[in-house]
């Protein structure tokens, strides 16, 4: 896997993503709105099977953001994106086409998550990871996540606890929940208990890996 690619333009600070990258010529980035999002459909198949699957579409068309990665007009990863709270990011999916893996096509779309998140004024971002899929946690390791403990302090008071909202983000068994702050502490909010209802919450077991990008 590429932790962290050499050539890759963008800005380098884990904890300051900026609202925009700047990429080579061919590559760009676009958000997949309405029918739009049927183009995600083959790479989001050849990167989940089963029941798995089943939940990764019916998230693509019910989640408020997709974003996608597109080299010469060919979609080659995507990213599901939720708001937990208006300040509270969480990556739900991110999958790249079997073709176009081992390229940092991943690293490239967790860094635009990571911008969008930013200039949407979210403060705290979060993403679950299975324990065992080491691509994946080498992944947001590389861009400032680290595993969330069950009794660290609240995101809400500068720490990332996400007490009140573990139970949007459909955490199982084998997978680890990370977390990186996007800016300062967070000042003046209620208590996250009454941010629950933000988000639809979308429940279902899980077969396969979270996140699709064997890079």
């Amino acid at each position: 896997m590429e932790k962290a690619p050499r050539d890759r333009a963008v800005r380098e600070s884990p904890t300051d993503p900026g609202p925009a990258l700047t990429l080579p010529p061919g590559l760009r980035f676009l958000e997949l709105r309405g029918p739009e999002r049927d183009r995600a459909i083959p790479i989001l198949k050849e990167s989940f099977t089963g029941y798995y699957r089943w939940h990764a579409q019916r998230t693509l068309r019910e989640i408020a953001t997709v974003r996608a990665l597109e080299q010469s007009e060919v979609l080659v990863g995507v990213t599901l994106l939720a708001r937990l709270t208006p300040v509270v990011g969480y990556v739900y999916y991110l999958f790249v086409g079997e073709a176009h893996r081992r390229r940092g096509f991943g690293a490239r779309l967790l860094d635009d998550a990571l911008a969008q998140f930013a200039a949407g004024g979210v403060r705290v971002a979060y993403a679950a990871v299975e324990e065992e899929n080491l691509p994946s946690l080498a992944l947001f390791q590389s861009r400032g996540f680290r595993e969330v403990e069950r009794r660290e302090k609240g995101w809400a008071e500068g720490g990332l606890g996400a007490w009140g909202l573990r139970s949007q983000m459909t955490i199982v068994s084998g997978e680890l929940l990370y977390g990186r702050r996007l800016g300062g502490p967070v000042v003046g909010l209620e208590s996250p208990a009454n941010h629950l209802e933000e988000r639809p919450t979308i429940r279902t077991p899980r077969a396969t890996p979270r996140h699709g990008i064997g890079d």
